[in-house]
């Protein structure tokens, strides 16, 4: 994997109140034993005095959030620690209660209590349950780290699921995101400009188990202390989904020690994907927005991660932007592709971290950037809004829509994908760039200005085989010869300059 070198109005419902006080931090009520600051506090040691910055967290408070609301205390104070001392939290969204969902299967049969309709069903006659108590828990709403849903899968060959319809499903005692743009807030409609499709919880998908069949769970390590199974036994749970994504995350950093920790957030989403819809039956008569709630960017593939082929070539740009400024990574492309009328599959994903603010849901997250592929021109150019002017194709769109910048929620990890057909690839005349743009909400702006701005772009180059190539060429190795890199491996100390 290498780094490139560069060129240069809705109001929202309330959170649930948690008393604080300001000599101790945190104080929940006395049925949730947590102490927030000794936690924080805890993590703060770990990374100063022993160099961890990657933390399972598989504990939520156990109260599913309300529709639209903002975002809690607990998810604020991790999101700034995670900002300010570079540390990545992998956090469970929650489980829905066993109990209560083996009473809604077996006592009180509803329609509306079958899966999938079970977590999203406004208008349910049911006495028993509605789909807000699927939502995800706080403090996984955190956007600065990373929240972990479950499938039914215990990780053993064959079918063991059982409640779930199927292993490669979401658990039907996962959680999913609670922020519903369709639906009314005070009264009004969301509008669209302040929709975004890219904020969403959970993150990733990880194998977790099922319920009740005691063979459908995943077999663990448990203590010798308990009264029966010790040694090891068999349960389920986000809980057991979030520390398998976690171990992905500690092989990510023993091999590049030196990179942010948003980096390894963003290699984990140019890895993922997941079943479409049209493959998960059970879904095909809901929203496509029911199943991405509960999956994210989907299951992150190890072999992806850390490895490409021949046909492929991985960069990772750990860059710094500056408020109302425009970057450009050039990226040349190989001779042999202006002819052999293969397509090429760009996949980007960024992550950024970013100081929070509370008490304001539409500007908890004050900072905007965004990608987008492009024209290998200069600055002004593409900078300018003509986008039939720096753009590669009308398709070509950024990550993230800024309009209407002070009435939209940002999202701080996004993802596209972006494809080019051989006509594209000869128009391009040997190179394109990734544009990269910084904006903040207007009352911010001056806080923020004076500032460099951190964020981790992960770029996948994929040539799309329909004419086999001779055999000494590959898109890896003509890539190598024609691009500036450097090897991360190498464990140098990346300070890239911003080229006039």
């Amino acid at each position: 994997m290498f780094t490139l070198n560069r060129n240069q109005g809705v109001q929202f419902a309330p959170e649930l109140p948690v008393q604080f006080k300001p000599e101790s931090g945190v104080q929940f009520a006395p049925e949730y034993p947590i102490n927030i600051p000794k936690l924080i506090s805890d993590i703060k040691d770990a990374r100063r005095n022993h160099g961890v910055r990657i933390f399972n967290m598989s504990l939520v408070i156990p109260n599913a959030k309300k529709y639209n609301s903002t975002f809690s205390r607990f998810a604020y104070e991790l999101d700034k620690l995670a900002y300010e001392e570079d540390v990545l939290l992998f956090i469970s969204v929650g489980n829905f209660s066993d109990d209560s969902l083996k009473s809604l299967k077996e006592d009180f049969p509803h329609e509306d209590h079958e899966y999938p309709k079970f977590f999203y069903c406004l208008n349910t006659d049911s006495d028993s349950h509605v789909c807000e108590d699927t939502n995800i828990c706080c403090p996984s709403e955190s956007l600065n780290n990373i929240s972990v849903g479950a499938i039914a899968h215990n990780l053993e060959n064959g079918d063991y699921s059982d409640v779930t319809p199927s292993p490669i499903y979401p658990a039907y005692y996962t959680r999913k995101f609670h922020i519903d743009f369709s639906q009314a807030i005070n009264g009004s409609k969301i509008n669209a400009n302040s929709r975004n499709k890219n904020l969403n919880k959970p993150d990733f998908i990880m194998e977790g188990g099922d319920l009740f069949n005691y063979n459908s769970g995943m077999q663990i390590l448990r203590s010798t202390m308990v009264d029966a199974e010790k040694f090891y036994g068999r349960t389920c749970g986000t809980s057991l989904a979030t520390p398998l994504l976690t171990s992905y995350a500690a092989e990510i950093l023993s091999h590049y020690p030196n990179i942010r920790t948003q980096s390894v957030k963003a290699m984990l989403m140019n890895s993922s994907g997941y079943h479409s819809k049209s493959a998960l039956p059970a879904y095909s008569e809901h929203s496509e927005n029911l199943l991405k709630s509960l999956i994210g960017f989907g299951r992150p593939d190890k072999k992806k991660i850390l490895a490409t082929d021949n046909n492929s070539i991985a960069y990772l740009i750990e860059g710094e932007i500056t408020l109302e400024q425009i970057i450009s990574y050039p990226i040349y492309i190989p001779a042999y592709m202006r002819t052999n009328g293969n397509k090429l599959q760009f996949d980007l994903s960024l992550s950024y971290s970013f100081n929070p603010i509370m008490d304001n849901h539409l500007s908890y997250l004050p900072l905007h950037i965004s990608f987008c592929l492009v024209k290998n021109l200069t600055i002004d150019q593409i900078a300018d809004t003509n986008k039939s002017f720096h753009g590669i194709k009308n398709g070509f769109a950024w990550s993230e829509d800024h309009f209407g910048i002070d009435n939209k929620v940002f999202s701080n990890a996004q993802k596209k994908s972006y494809k080019m057909q051989p006509t594209d690839i000869i128009n391009a005349d040997g190179s394109i760039a990734i544009a990269v743009r910084c904006l903040a909400k207007n009352n911010f702006i001056e806080q923020l200005r004076n500032q460099q701005h951190h964020f981790s772009l992960m770029v996948n180059v994929t040539e799309i085989i329909s004419n086999e190539n001779a055999n000494d060429i590959n898109l890896f190795h003509e890539m190598m010869q024609i691009n500036n890199y450097i090897e991360i491996e190498n464990n140098m100390d990346i300070d890239l300059e911003t080229e006039a």
